[in-house]
C-alpha cells in the first residue's frame, strides 16, 4: 500500500524540506558583509539575530517556482528594514537612532540586491540547463492540462519540465512534442518513479473525488510536491501558496506530515516524554498492578493482543487485565465489551479513567506507538473495516497512537467508523507539533474526568 521514496542527493532532499536554501544563503552572506562593513561592535552576533529573525517572518522564505522580485518587495523592504534595526538596538545599543536608521536601510537595499541576483540566475540557469528542471508529471488530458504543460515548456524559468499527461481516459488531442501521455490506475507512485517525476500537478482529469484521494494519499511518501490547478481559477484570490503559470494559477499542496522537518522531532519528543511517564508514574503502575493480580490471582496481569500499526504491520499491544480471562479468540472479534458481565468493578474504574491503557507508554517507548495518532484496531477489524470504508485504510499512513485526534472528539467504543476514518485522515493532513500537544492536553482533562472508555 504504501511506498518509500526513491534515494535522491542531498542537495535535493535538502531543498524538498527548507525553502529557498539558496536564497538563504546568499541572504546570510549579505547580512553578514553588511554587519562587518558597518563596523559594528559585534558584527556575528547582530548578523545571527538578523538571519534567525528573517527566517521567521512568515512567508519571507517559501516554495516558490516564480522568481519575480517585485511580487515579494513589499514583505521583504519592511522585514528587511524592520529585523535589521531591532537586531542593531538589542546588540549595539552603542549606536544612536540615525546611525541604526543607516544601518538597516543599507540591510534592505542589500537584501532586495541579493534576491534579485538569486533569481535572476535561478532564471538563467533554469533557461539554459533543462537537465535541472524538475520532472513533471500532469494528472488530467483535457484542455486546461495541455495549456499547462505547453505553458511549462515554453516558460522553463518555472523550474518545471512536464515529462507525462496521465488520466482515467485520454482525450484525443494533438501530441505535445516531450510529453508522452497514459493512462493511471490507482498506482500513483509506480508511475511517479516511472517518470521519475520530482512534481505532481492535477489539472482536471477524468477522476472522481474519490479515486483522486486515494490516489494521493498513496504517494504520501514520495519526494514530489503537489499542486493543484484550482476549478473556477478567474475566482481565486491569490495567495502565498499561488503561483501563477501564464494565466493558470497552481496551488501549492501542503505536504503529508512525513515531508517536514518537525515531524523528526516527533519520535524523539515521543521518547522522552514516555521515558520520564515510565519512571514518574512507576509507583502507580505497580500499585495497580497489585490490585490487578489481587483481583485475578491465577491470570496475567497484563492483557496482550495484536493490534495493527503503522503501514499494517501488526505489534503486541499491552494493556492491564480489567475482564475475567475469557478464550483470546473471543476478544481479537468481538467489537464491543460494554455491560459484559465479566468485566470487574476494579477493571470499570481503570476503563473510566483510562489506567488499563497505561501499559501502552512501553508501547510509546519500544517505537510499537506514538503518544498521539489514530488509535490502533485489531487485525480482524481493520480487514472488515478496510472493506466497507475505503478511507479507513489510510489511518495507517502514520504510527497509531496512545490518543488521537478521532479519541478526543468521542470517536471510542461503539461510535461511527466513517467519522473515526474522517477525523482520523484529518488529524494526518493537518498535523503539527500544536496539534499534538493540543491533544494531549485534552486528552488529560478527559482522563482527570473520567471520561474514558
Amino acid at each position: 500500500m504504501f511506498h518509500r521514496a526513491e534515494n535522491r542527493s542531498v542537495g535535493v532532499r535538502f531543498a524538498h524540506y527548507v525553502p529557498d536554501p539558496w536564497q538563504r544563503l546568499a541572504d546570510g552572506f549579505a547580512i553578514l558583509m553588511v554587519c562587518l562593513l558597518a563596523g559594528l561592535p559585534r558584527p556575528v552576533l547582530t548578523a545571527a539575530a538578523t538571519s534567525l529573525g528573517l527566517m521567521a517572518v512568515p512567508h519571507l522564505y517559501r516554495f516558490r517556482l516564480g522568481l519575480s522580485v517585485l511580487d515579494d518587495l513589499p514583505r521583504l523592504l519592511v522585514a528587511g528594514t524592520v529585523v535589521p534595526f531591532v537586531a542593531v538596538s538589542v546588540f549595539n545599543p552603542e549606536l544612536d537612532v540615525p546611525q541604526t536608521v543607516y544601518f538597516s536601510l543599507a540591510m534592505a537595499a542589500s537584501l532586495v540586491a541579493f534576491k534579485t541576483i538569486v533569481s535572476v540566475s535561478l532564471g538563467i540557469r533554469r533557461r539554459r540547463s533543462p537537465k535541472i528542471l524538475s520532472r513533471t508529471l500532469i494528472l488530467g488530458s483535457g484542455p486546461i492540462a495541455r495549456q499547462l504543460s505547453n505553458n511549462l515548456k515554453n516558460m522553463p524559468e518555472f523550474g518545471l519540465l512536464p515529462v507525462a499527461l496521465v488520466d482515467r481516459e485520454i482525450e484525443p488531442a494533438q501530441p505535445i512534442p516531450g510529453v508522452v501521455t497514459g493512462k493511471l490506475d490507482s498506482n500513483l507512485p509506480a508511475l511517479i518513479r516511472e517518470h521519475r517525476a520530482t512534481t505532481v500537478i492535477i489539472a482536471f482529469g477524468s477522476f472522481s473525488d474519490g479515486d483522486l484521494r486515494k490516489a494521493l494519499r498513496s504517494c504520501v511518501r514520495e519526494a514530489a510536491e503537489l499542486y493543484i490547478v484550482p476549478r473556477l481559477p478567474e475566482y481565486l484570490d491569490r495567495d502565498n501558496r499561488t503561483e501563477m503559470i501564464g494565466a493558470l494559477p497552481l496551488r501549492r499542496v501542503a505536504r503529508a506530515a512525513h515531508r517536514s522537518l518537525t515531524w523528526f522531532l516527533k519520535r524523539p519528543f515521543d521518547i522522552l516524554v514516555s521515558g520520564v511517564a515510565l519512571v514518574l508514574l512507576s509507583p502507580v503502575l505497580l500499585a495497580l498492578a497489585l490490585m490487578v493480580k489481587i483481583n485475578h490471582r491465577t491470570a496475567p496481569v497484563l492483557f496482550r493482543q495484536e493490534r495493527i500499526g503503522m503501514d499494517g504491520k501488526p505489534f503486541e499491544l499491552l494493556k492491564f487485565r480489567t475482564m475475567t480471562p475469557a478464550d483470546p479468540g473471543e476478544s481479537d472479534s468481538r467489537w464491543n465489551i460494554a455491560g459484559d458481565a465479566r468485566l470487574t468493578r476494579l477493571g470499570a474504574t481503570m476503563r473510566r479513567f483510562s489506567l488499563d491503557e497505561l501499559p501502552q507508554i512501553y508501547n510509546v517507548f519500544r517505537g510499537d506507538m506514538a503518544l498521539v495518532g489514530p488509535r490502533p484496531e485489531r487485525p480482524y477489524f481493520v480487514e472488515k473495516f478496510s472493506q466497507e470504508f475505503p478511507d479507513y485504510p489510510e489511518r495507517h499512513r502514520v504510527p497509531v497512537g496512545l490518543t488521537g485526534w478521532a479519541a478526543i472528539n468521542g470517536l471510542r467504543g461503539d461510535t461511527s467508523i466513517r467519522d473515526r476514518a474522517l477525523y482520523d485522515n484529518f488529524y494526518i493532513e493537518n498535523w503539527s507539533p500544536w496539534l499534538d500537544l493540543k491533544i494531549l492536553l485534552l486528552t488529560f482533562r478527559a482522563v482527570v474526568g473520567g471520561s474514558g472508555g
